[in-house]
């Protein structure tokens, strides 16, 4: 491996294993003699109970070579903002709430979020760690965490310098009316720097040498349809994805009739799902006829997806496919080599993109910043197709 921290990514929709396939990384990985963190940023917190442990807020030793640890925002807050929580505490005193109730209060929604990224940018900077796998909350809140920088950047650029500014026009008249807390310049500061981390957050998870996500589904519908969003989502904030990876298949020998009804299902979909995320590699993992808990149903299951290979290495670094904002709306960029022009045939129909190239069909699940434009036109360029999303169906 290389001298700088490889960070793995997992993310999916609820319900689908996806903390258990990340916790099997992790071991295996560990197993290998990486050092090896990994990090929840689910605030439903089930990844001490996958590897059977009680986990704390900072980094805790639970195998050789693993370390695990679930983010408490009210224990960051106290820890590392003390400025930024005891002008909350402050205020909320003065709102008249208990003091038994001010910690929980403090707690803005979101803030877990934010400090698992904060968490993140402290492993990769402090470097003590090889591997840092995440297991990310589903796939909507992932969406919602991983765009966190941006809106970040929006304010450093914006808002914040106008807030700063009339903040300090009006706490002079404000201590003249009101006894309510004011923010002063140390709070200030201190989310000052807290943006200014997110920010470089976002260079460390969208550097393909160093970050890839991967994405965990069941061969189901509604998640493959999730997941093909996720993919197009992750494109749009460019992030890397590297695998996908489909848990809980059903073994050839379900006879019971509602099991092999559900088998059947899923090998119906399974071919679908190969086209769908061509030229993704795809890992695969049986559903095990129990909970898996523990490292050692953890090592097990990481035989199944990854045989004997390293799971923190790149499983795939070529073009997948991008989405680039253009004026009036996207650019959704394929690869798609070895195929012509006259061979591409486009269908849209609400949230569904239909690309033919002759007998093969590629169906993408559009996200609403697509599906409300049109598909107004696609051209070839450097083995890529590119598909002009406008508004009113104006292409260049």
């Amino acid at each position: 491996m290389a001298a700088t921290m490889r960070i793995l990514f997992y993310t999916g929709k609820g319900g689908v294993g996806k903390t258990s396939v990340a916790s099997a990384t992790a071991v295996r990985c560990a197993q290998r003699g990486y050092r090896t963190i990994i990090l929840s940023t689910d605030a439903a917190h089930s990844l001490g109970d996958s590897l059977g442990v009680e986990l704390r807020a900072e980094p805790l030793l639970v195998a050789p070579n693993l370390w695990a640890q679930e983010i408490n925002a009210l224990h960051e807050l106290e820890s590392n903002w003390g400025e930024v929580s005891k002008y909350l505490s402050d205020l909320l005193a003065w709102q008249g709430a208990e003091t038994i109730a001010q910690g929980e209060l403090s707690v803005i929604p979101g803030t877990e979020e934010l400090f698992s990224l904060l968490q993140i940018k402290r492993h990769f900077d402090e470097q003590k760690y090889d591997v840092l796998v995440v297991d990310a909350a589903p796939t909507g809140e992932t969406l919602r965490l991983l765009s966190l920088p941006d809106i970040m950047r929006w304010w450093i650029s914006r808002l914040f310098p106008i807030a700063r500014a009339l903040l300090k026009v009006v706490r002079p008249v404000a201590k003249r009316v009101t006894d309510m807390p004011i923010v002063n310049d140390d709070v200030l500061g201190t989310a000052q720097e807290a943006i200014d981390a997110l920010v470089a957050v976002r260079t460390i998870l969208t550097d393909q040498n160093v970050t890839t996500a991967r994405i965990v589904m069941n061969l189901e519908k509604m998640v493959i349809r999730e997941a093909q969003r996720s993919l197009t989502y992750l494109s749009l904030f460019g992030y890397a994805v590297d695998a996908v990876v489909i848990n809980r298949i059903l073994p050839p020998e379900v006879d019971d009739g509602h099991f092999a009804s559900w088998r059947a299902m899923q090998q119906e979909y399974a071919p679908q799902v190969d086209e769908m995320f061509e030229p993704l590699p795809i890992l695969r993992a049986p559903h095990f006829s129990r909970e898996i808990v523990g490292t050692e149903l953890l090592s097990t299951l990481a035989d199944r997806l990854f045989g004997d290979g390293d799971p923190s290495a790149f499983l795939y670094e070529g073009p997948v496919q991008r989405l680039v904002k253009a004026e009036g709306g996207f650019d959704l960029i394929l690869p798609l080599p070895f195929a012509s022009e006259d061979q591409v045939h486009l269908a849209q129909s609400a949230d569904e993109l239909l690309i033919s190239v002759g007998w093969h069909r590629h169906r993408i699940v559009l996200p609403q910043s697509l599906a409300r434009l049109h598909a107004a036109d696609a051209y070839f360029e450097d083995d890529a197709l590119r598909v002009i999303f406008r508004r009113n169906g104006t292409g260049n």
